[in-house]
């Protein structure tokens, strides 16, 4: 007799329990690490639940919601298409009802010809199951509160300014810094992932809510760092600026810019009213994996990839 699943697509009637879930999941994240906001909106999550076109998958045991796994798949300009999951995307009571949530999900997002899945999970407490599963993490999600003011002195003819659209071939320098740094074969990415990297930096230059920083030497741009409101995203707290892109020249390197730099961003947000601060690192970029816990950011949460590609 062929033993049925208890696996099934989630309906209406299970936004509650999940959202019950999902809110306990992250009590407890925030417990664990303080920085993990744990304000929750269980109305709005259910809406967003409603309203979903991508399946939600639930493990059922006659009526008791064991689990729950849900994934977003987008085409992805460097991996192609992929399936996200956000730290408010799955809860599974064993390995086993985790195991059996993969498997339905897998096959539903294989068939929407996903090649891979990526989840985040809260670093150091969240990620074994996965790992346990082939995830292995590719980057770094940390926090830091912006609770101090920092003294920063710049040498002489060193300046920070604000970059615009006409900084546009300095921006795409330093974006082959970043991409060399974690792994990237710039000489192999296609014309159109080069058009897609412009028309995001573009987009990013003319972005009234971003601010891209140069620091300046002589009026020779030595280094950079983007930041902007972070919209409202699971576990962060709503006042937080996002830090990121942050890249040195090579011969500039050593001298402290880099933390200069930061510094001097944390300043200004501080005086517009964040009172917290997020960065994002990929694990194989050495120096930004040294770096930023060097300058207080803490991990709250990694994300974890597997691919299947090759299975």
């Amino acid at each position: 007799m062929a033993i049925v699943s208890p696996v099934r697509r989630a309906v209406k009637a299970d936004a509650p329990l999940i959202a019950q879930r999902v809110g306990e999941q992250l009590s407890r994240d925030a417990r664990i690490e303080p920085l993990v906001c744990d304000v929750f909106s269980r109305p709005d999550f259910e809406a967003a639940l409603a309203a979903s076109t991508s399946p939600v998958w639930v493990d059922d045991a006659q009526g008791r919601v064991r689990g729950h796994l849900y994934g977003a798949t987008f085409d992805d300009p460097l991996d192609g298409r992929q399936t996200w999951t956000g730290p408010d995307g799955y809860s599974f009571d064993s390995d086993d009802v985790l195991e059996r949530l993969c498997e339905q999900a897998y096959s539903s997002w294989r068939e929407a010809g996903s090649n891979a899945h990526l989840v985040w999970a809260l670093a150091g407490h969240g990620t074994q199951a996965w790992i346990e599963r082939g995830y292995r993490v590719i980057s770094v999600r940390a926090a830091l509160a912006i609770d101090v003011s920092y003294r920063v002195t710049w040498p002489a003819r060193h300046r920070v300014r604000r970059g615009t659209r006409a900084d546009l071939t300095t921006a795409l320098s330093f974006d082959a810094m970043i991409d060399l740094a974690q792994g990237t074969d710039v000489d192999s990415l296609s014309d159109h992932q080069r058009a897609t990297s412009r028309a995001a930096l573009v987009e990013l230059l003319e972005d009234p809510d971003c601010h891209y920083y140069l620091v300046v030497v002589d009026d020779v741009a030595v280094a950079q760092c983007v930041s902007f409101p972070l919209p409202a995203l699971r576990g962060n707290f709503a006042d937080t600026i996002y830090l990121g892109s942050l890249a040195v020249d090579p011969a500039w390197r050593r001298r402290g810019l880099a933390t200069m730099l930061v510094h001097s961003i944390l300043n200004e947000a501080r005086d517009q009213g964040f009172g917290y601060a997020e960065a994002r690192w990929h694990i194989d970029n050495t120096e930004a994996t040294a770096l930023w816990p060097a300058l207080g950011f803490r991990p709250t949460y990694v994300q974890l990839r597997r691919s299947w590609r090759t299975e």
